[in-house]
């Protein structure tokens, strides 16, 4: 598998020989990073065009160049020390100033086509700042613990109760049948239970924050837990954190936790 799937800007004219452009993110207002860079070094370039600024740091091509990249993409250890740096760059600029973040290996081959960018999309950009100014995003991961979550479906889904009840008045053949069949429903009715508190959730957080959220089941995070992904202003942590605690109280009994991490930049709703 390479690494081709990533969100990246590629040009072709003609760059500075042996340099390209590695750009983190385009900021409100031209900002420098205080973390180093995806190269190790502490040097960065902001290329401006009125109130946007691309920051970037100009890496040797070779290096990063898309061969380099295919044939490294096995190497966790360079991955992993180029998304760490991409990622303390990005939450950096974030503090400084609005910022649209771009995914990791953005690459630019010189400054005449990030600039040609720029002046393409200004007034796109410009309206995803204004959106994204003075805001974080934050997430909301839904947990659910496998036994207390199996206990409440009986309570959530009326098939699984009446056949639980059947179970306790039936003789020893058919209460073995029984649950057998209870427990293929409630792999069935597990899923539609997840998605139903999820919703619930969400609604939640929209009406009390008046938000932008964006839930993702499992099956768009790979198998993972769902989670939702809300925008707020960058006074609002208290609220939510008070409603954080609030959906704890309510769904701890159902053996639901919602674990709360940010800020972070906003990957979900920079495009948006």
């Amino acid at each position: 598998m390479t690494l081709r799937g990533l969100f990246r800007l590629r040009h072709t004219d003609r760059a500075v020989a042996g340099k390209i452009l590695y750009v983190y993110a385009i900021a409100r207002n031209a900002a420098t990073p205080r973390p180093e860079g995806v190269d190790g070094s502490s040097t960065f370039g902001a290329l401006s065009r009125g109130n946007l600024s691309a920051v970037f740091s100009e890496v040797d091509r070779e290096a990063f160049d898309q061969s380099e990249i295919d044939r490294r993409s096995g190497d966790l250890e360079w991955l992993g020390a180029i998304g760490y740096r991409h990622q303390a760059v990005v939450s950096d600029l974030m503090k400084q100033t609005a910022i649209v973040p771009l995914r990791a290996f953005t690459l630019f081959s010189s400054k005449e086509s990030l600039e040609s960018y720029l002046n393409d999309n200004a007034a796109s950009l410009d309206k995803v700042l204004s959106r994204l100014d003075g805001k974080q995003e934050w997430t909301l991961r839904v947990e659910f613990n496998p036994e207390k979550w199996i206990e409440a479906l009986l309570a959530r889904a009326d098939p699984l109760g009446a056949i639980a009840g059947e179970i306790e008045s039936a003789g020893a053949g058919k209460a073995f049948l029984l649950k057998k069949k209870l427990e293929e429903e409630k792999k069935r009715a597990s899923k539609n239970a997840e998605q139903q508190v999820v919703a619930e959730i969400e609604k939640r957080i929209l009406e009390t924050l008046r938000c932008d959220a964006v839930a993702e089941s499992r099956e768009q995070r790979g198998g993972a837990f769902p989670q939702i992904n809300v925008l707020i202003n960058r006074d609002e942590e208290a609220a939510l954190t008070d409603l954080h605690r609030e959906l704890t109280d309510r769904y701890e009994r159902e053996g639901v936790t919602l674990a709360v991490t940010g800020p972070w930049p906003p990957y979900t709703f920079a495009n948006a």
